[in-house]
Formats: C-alpha cells, structure tokens, sequence
C-alpha cells in the first residue's frame, strides 16, 4: 500500500492538463492547502488509480511522505530483469525469488459447520411419479 502513497507523492499534478483545468472549473477562492490535498486525492482516485483517502491523510500526520524510498524501485527492477529459467532455478534449490511475497497461510483446523438444510434429491433418487 505504501506504493500507492508514493506514486500519489510523486504523481506530477501542475502538469496534467485535465486536473488543472478541474480546479479552474471549480473557482473556489479558498483554497487551502486541505481542500487542494482533497482536491487531488479524488482525481488520483478517480483517473490514475485507486488509493484509500482516509489512509493516506492519517499517514501523512503520522509519519509524513519521507516513508517513500528507492530501495523498493531496485527491487523492483531486479524482480523484473529476472528471465522464467532463472525464476524456475531458484525455485527448484529452495532460494527464495526476489520480488515475491511470502505469504503465511495457516488452516483453521476446526471441523466444519453441520448443513442446516435437507439434502436435495437427484433425480435418479426421487421416486417414479405420474406428470
């Protein structure tokens, strides 16, 4: 998710001709900088990609957008220069694949829950009737 909050960070508003002329549209003469900071989340929203609006904004009181890195773009770029035969090599000697989560699946290891409705019938089952 911080990805997202970075492209957000990054994302070039001044010179995306759509979004400038929004904000001329709407002729607000108030504007703060919480009106602009709404303003952009809900076009980044809307045209560029979905990004959670309440999040970002307690993100940014909390921490500030110095979360941002370029250790996740080398990554990134590493991940992609990969080709399949070398992906399928570290994968057959137990290595673990640059780029990829690792992702903890646990059962749940309870019995299931007994069915509360009668079994329907197949037709074969159903006894010989006059229609």
């Amino acid at each position: 998710m911080e990805d997202v909050y970075c492209r957000f960070d990054s994302y070039d508003f001044e010179s995306d001709a759509q979004f400038a002329e929004g904000v001329r549209s709407l002729q607000n003469s108030s504007r703060s900088e919480e009106t602009l900071l709404d303003l952009k989340l809900f076009y980044y929203n809307r045209f560029v990609e979905p990004i959670d609006r309440s999040a970002y904004k307690h993100r940014g009181s909390s921490n500030g957008t110095s979360a941002c890195s370029g250790d996740s773009q080398s990554v990134e770029t590493e991940a992609a220069v990969l080709s399949f035969a070398e992906v399928m090599k570290l994968v057959q000697e137990g290595k673990e694949v640059p780029g990829v989560k690792k992702v903890d699946i646990q059962p749940s290891n309870q019995s299931p829950a007994p069915s509360q409705m009668q079994r329907i019938l197949k037709p074969w089952e159903r006894s010989p009737q006059a229609t």
